[in-house]
């Protein structure tokens, strides 16, 4: 017996003990909110709804990521099977390849945004 039994219960209780504090603070939140007078239900996605609202080609960014590490992911599996590289190769390459799919974002947002201005 090396304690082992503890693991899952500090495991599940610290995530009650989480969502415990978080509804129950989320509750004092809405009910100081009725207090005051406002109604809880006008603020809900409220964040969200800003952010995109902000930067609508966030999808654009973020596909643009995503295809260019994989393609990173692709051309470093190709690179360590026929030429014998170290495995370092695919972080490096991910990266590299996520770093120029970023630069392409910008590029393109902004002569979008040039266009939207004048």
């Amino acid at each position: 017996m090396n304690g082992e039994f503890l693991i899952p219960i500090f495991l599940f209780g610290g995530a009650a003990a989480v969502l415990i504090v978080y509804y129950n603070n989320r509750h004092k939140e809405r009910m100081a909110m009725i207090e005051k007078g406002v109604n809880p239900a006008d603020f809900k996605g409220l964040p969200m709804r800003e952010w995109f609202r902000l930067n609508p080609l966030s999808s654009l960014k973020w596909g643009l990521l995503s295809i260019f590490v994989g393609l990173g992911a692709i051309f470093a599996m190709w690179v360590h099977r026929n030429y014998d590289v170290p495995d370092g190769i695919y972080i490096s390459s991910m990266l590299v390849t996520g770093g120029i799919a970023l630069i392409i974002y910008y590029f393109i947002a902004s002569r979008k945004l040039k266009q939207e201005q004048g």
